[in-house]
């Protein structure tokens, strides 16, 4: 069987020297800043009203999960507010792992 080769690569170019001063971008560290800059969004803050209702809402799921036992009305409340008011956790960043390597599976 006739193996299938890679086509030969065009001889790179010289391209004129780059001052030591600047350093080179690379995809990677593009890709980095996007990242981090993306990681952190606005957020406006809450009017009163939008903060009463997201507060509601959340004591309500909170009641139906429960199967709106009698008694737990202000607990559900006050949790529900903290969920609401707590700021958000901060986005991190994980380091992403390489691929392993494929085994080969070549016939002997």
């Amino acid at each position: 069987m006739e193996e299938t080769r890679k086509p030969a690569r065009k001889p790179r170019v010289a391209a004129a020297p780059k001052p030591a001063a600047r350093k080179a971008v690379t995809p990677k560290t593009t890709a980095r800043k996007a990242a981090t800059t993306q990681a952190r969004p606005a957020v406006a803050p809450l009017s009163v009203a939008e903060r009463e209702e997201r507060v509601r809402t959340a004591a309500y799921f909170r009641a139906e999960s429960r199967g709106f036992a009698p008694g737990y009305e202000w607990e559900d409340w006050l949790v529900a507010e903290a969920e609401v008011i707590a700021p958000t956790p901060a986005v991190t960043q994980t380091k992403r792992r390489k691929a392993p390597a494929r085994k080969s599976t070549k016939a002997s």
